[in-house]
């Protein structure tokens, strides 16, 4: 037995047209059906980076403020 999955959702007229040329080819095909549950998102790799800024004094607010520093900075020198 050879499987085709298709991953995205295909109507009732494509799937009908399909069967259609695989029988008119003699292979003996049907439509099943599987429902896909998802996964949960893994953040592991994530929560490794942890450990890199252990050892400096950081905050989110002083993150956040350069960040906006550069942000306008280079927003000002786009428009000159």
């Amino acid at each position: 037995m050879t499987q085709l999955t298709f991953k995205n959702r295909i109507d009732d007229s494509q799937m009908s047209i399909l069967i259609h040329l695989l029988k008119s080819w003699d292979i003996d095909a049907e439509i099943t059906s599987q429902q896909v549950l998802a996964q949960p998102k893994q953040h592991k790799l994530f929560e490794k980076t942890f450990g890199i800024w252990s050892d400096r004094d950081i905050d989110i607010k002083k993150i956040r403020k350069e960040n906006y520093e550069k942000r306008t900075k280079r927003h000002t020198n786009d428009t000159l």
